[in-house]
């Protein structure tokens, strides 16, 4: 496998014992050791004191998009990029997507054999590491000029100078028992009643209070909706939540009550229970969604027999697909399985294409393709060298009186605009010759793409929209159907006809 490592100065977070770049280099090093596999092709690394400090990363995001390499390896996550945005962005969102794999020596990451969900999961718990890290030295940046702002949830006050947040203790005993009262199954509206019969003051009239400011709310009573805010909050477990409390650093402060005791409550348990099944009713469970025609060009059902389970194709559309009153069905499951076929079959196309490349047989369509386009551009010459003969004697008659100003300007107009054409013909000349050389090599996008197909135990929707770009169904009656496939790089394919594969042997890649 072809690999690269990356390597820098600075961490992006204050890491816990500082690695140079030797000693990024030499774990790395021990890992190629390791493991024979792994083929290192470049290293690339960004120091401080430099103009750009991250041209190198730069530079190796734009090979790993061109695939020129399979793999990253890095010492450390935090030692990735200038920043965790530019790590994830880059390496997940652009490089991952498209099959190159990331190694974290230090965390043991190796996106090779972890599934998407750890991949996902890894990315967001250093989100959450990076945004804790911002707000902390963001807290200890303001100092003694701290004040109280809407970080800072009822029940809790930070005093000037303080980075942390203690309990308030005017109101901690009402608002400890009425998570107390929520926990043993007491209503909201019953609690809120309670609160105000304590005359405990609502949440926004007390901060006001506190802060000096005046208060102009039309409400002074505890409602539903305040108290729901409350339980909803994950801060009251003691750690620090973002604004779709999400929490992104733990034992910061005081608790209220545990992790365990705040997810038992009644609203957070519907609220996941809710979750989880909004993600189920939405979940798509064909993976050839929104890509899978009809020969009439309608997109296809999807149904699920209640009776049997079993997964069916049908479209309601065509009186064709109907036998005896009824629409032609096809089961998923054959479908699935023809498409997982013709997918191998393009692999076996790849195989012997890139093998007659290697022979030779692309360079001689490239030389074909360039006496073509030599024979064009030399044409286009001619007609420009005609072109530069017309302006002189246009230029004398000008000059003699024989013709007007007006005419003459008229005739070096057209002049200009006929030679602005030929010249565009000449550069798309150009051009097309340089797409058709691509096209013919190894540097063919079908060629590239096809090179990291891997059979799939099952069919999915990653898997379908990275290689697929429609599936077309012919229904045969009796629960038969044959189907047809489009490719996302279906015309690079297509520019390989002018290859001839007579005479070439299905050779092996390296």
């Amino acid at each position: 496998m072809k690999c690269v490592s990356y390597t820098r100065t600075m961490p992006w977070k204050n890491h816990k014992g500082e690695l140079t770049i030797a000693d990024q280099n030499q774990r790395i090093a021990e890992y190629l050791a390791e493991h024979k596999e792994m083929d290192l092709q470049k290293k690339y690394s960004d120091r401080k004191g430099v103009e750009n400090a991250s041209a190198a990363f730069d530079k190796m995001i734009d090979d790993g998009a061109e695939r020129k390499f399979d793999c990253i390896i890095v010492a450390s996550m935090y030692y990735c990029g200038p920043g965790f945005p530019a790590a994830r962005q880059s390496i997940k969102e652009t490089l991952y997507e498209t099959g190159v794999d990331l190694i974290v020596l230090e965390e043991g990451l190796d996106t090779r054999t972890a599934s998407r969900k750890e991949v996902e999961d890894y990315f967001e718990e250093k989100r959450c590491e990076m945004h804790a890290e911002i707000m902390f030295a963001w807290r200890k940046k303001q100092g003694a000029g701290f004040r109280l702002t809407n970080s800072v949830p009822y029940g809790y006050i930070r005093r000037n100078g303080e980075s942390n947040m203690v309990k308030d203790e005017e109101v901690a005993p009402y608002l400890s028992e009425a998570f107390s009262r929520y926990a043993s199954g007491q209503k909201m509206g019953d609690i809120a009643k309670w609160l105000n019969e304590q005359n405990v003051e609502p949440p926004m009239r007390h901060k006001k209070r506190i802060q000096g400011k005046p208060y102009e709310g039309e409400s002074d009573l505890w409602t539903s909706d305040n108290l729901r805010g409350l339980f909803r909050n994950p801060t009251y477990t003691g750690a620090t939540a973002n604004g779709s409390r999400q929490i992104i650093a733990e034992n910061c402060h005081e608790p209220y009550m545990t992790k365990e005791q705040f997810y038992a409550l009644p609203c957070n348990m519907q609220q996941s229970e809710n979750k989880i099944s909004t993600r189920k009713k939405y979940k798509k469970p064909n993976p050839l969604a929104k890509r899978i025609i009809c020969t009439c060009g309608r997109p296809l059902y999807w149904h699920k027999d209640k009776k049997t389970g079993e997964e069916l194709f049908y479209c309601s559309y065509c009186r064709a697909h109907k036998e005896n009153g009824k629409e032609l069905k096809a089961p998923a499951a054959s479908v699935y399985k023809k498409v997982i076929d013709a997918m191998e079959r393009e692999h076996r196309e790849e195989e012997k294409m890139y093998s007659a490349i290697q022979q030779g047989a692309g360079r001689k369509a490239i030389e074909a393709v360039r006496a073509d386009s030599s024979m064009q551009m030399k044409t286009i010459l001619a007609e420009l060298n005609m072109e530069q003969f017309r302006r002189v004697p246009l230029y004398e008659s000008y000059m003699a009186d024989e013709i007007t100003e007006e005419q003459y300007r008229a005739e070096v107009l057209d002049y200009e605009e006929a030679h602005r054409k030929l010249n565009e013909q000449l550069t798309a000349i150009m051009e097309n010759t340089m797409v058709w050389e691509r096209a013919l090599s190894l540097r063919n996008p079908w060629i590239q793409q096809m090179e990291q197909y891997k059979t799939p135990e099952v069919l999915d929707r990653n898997f379908v929209k990275k290689y697929i770009e429609q599936v077309v169904v012919t229904f045969l009656g009796d629960r038969q159907a044959e189907i047809s496939l489009t490719m996302k790089t279906q015309e690079w394919k297509q520019m390989l006809e002018r290859i001839e594969l007579e005479g070439t042997d299905n050779g092996t890649k390296k």
